[in-house]
Parts: structure tokens; C-alpha cells; sequence
């Protein structure tokens, strides 16, 4: 009963260092692939530098620091309504709230100009983020575990 117990014991703190080092890896790869996902948004260079991964012990995430990143991913106005989030429920997020519809509407640019936009296209590029990592959670498992 000993050894059984001890060989239990064993077994048990291989999972848990393997669960710590799938979290490691998965947050790390989805770093990266939330990086090949948002590459190809135009933007300052500020939202690509904003994405980071964080994880301790069984807990990893991937994160979008920048302040308007939900605007990117959801999209906004009568543009965002036309080329949706795929999963707006995961945030409740509503299109056009401000009932400027069609018309669009002015906001001031950080050029010190005004500019005018009927809002824009919904580019999930976190939620594109997280599918690739559903994916590749178990061959990274295994991975680990071989």
C-alpha cells in the first residue's frame, strides 16, 4: 500500500507540473497567435505592442491591453452591425447605440482634425485567438506529456 500511495503521490505532482507547464506554453502560443491575427490591423503599432501573456500556476491568459482593443474586436456603428463580431454575447455588445444609424457621426482625431466615420468592421483577432487555442489544447497536452 506504500508504494502504491507513493506512486499515487508521484504521479499526482507530474500532472500538476505538466499542468503548469501547459498553461506556460498555451499562454505563450497564444500570444503569439494573437499576434499573426491583429497583424494585419492598420493602427499605430500601439494595440500589436499591448497584446501580452500572463500565467501563474494553472492559470494563463492571453490580454489586449490597449484601451480601444473591444473596439477593434467588436467593431462599432452601422459598419460593425454589417460585419458583426462572431459572438457579441460573450461582452453584450450592441451596434449603433447612439442612434447615429446611417448618418454617422464626427469625432475628434488625435491630429487635431475632426473626422468623420459610420463606425467599422468588427476584427477579432482575440476571439480568433482563443479558437486556434481550443484547437491545439490537446496535441500541446500530449506534447507535453510524451
Amino acid at each position: 500500500m506504500r508504494k502504491a500511495a507513493a506512486e499515487v503521490r508521484a504521479y499526482k505532482a507530474r500532472i500538476e507540473k505538466l499542468a503548469v507547464e501547459l498553461t506556460a506554453e498555451l499562454a505563450a502560443q497564444g500570444k503569439q497567435i494573437a499576434l499573426v491575427e491583429a497583424a494585419d490591423i492598420r493602427d499605430t503599432g500601439k494595440l500589436l505592442s499591448s497584446i501580452v501573456e500572463e500565467h501563474s500556476g494553472n492559470y494563463g491568459y492571453v490580454k489586449c491591453k490597449c484601451g480601444y482593443a473591444v473596439y477593434v474586436e467588436f467593431g462599432t456603428g452601422v459598419v460593425g452591425s454589417r460585419k458583426p463580431h462572431p459572438d457579441i454575447s460573450i461582452a453584450g455588445w450592441k451596434y449603433d447605440v447612439n442612434g447615429h444609424g446611417e448618418l454617422g457621426w464626427w469625432y475628434p482625431g488625435k491630429d487635431g482634425k475632426y473626422h468623420w466615420t459610420k463606425g467599422m468592421p468588427s476584427r477579432p483577432f482575440m476571439y480568433n485567438t482563443a479558437q486556434q487555442l481550443r484547437k491545439i489544447v490537446i496535441p500541446t497536452a500530449r506534447g507535453l506529456m510524451s
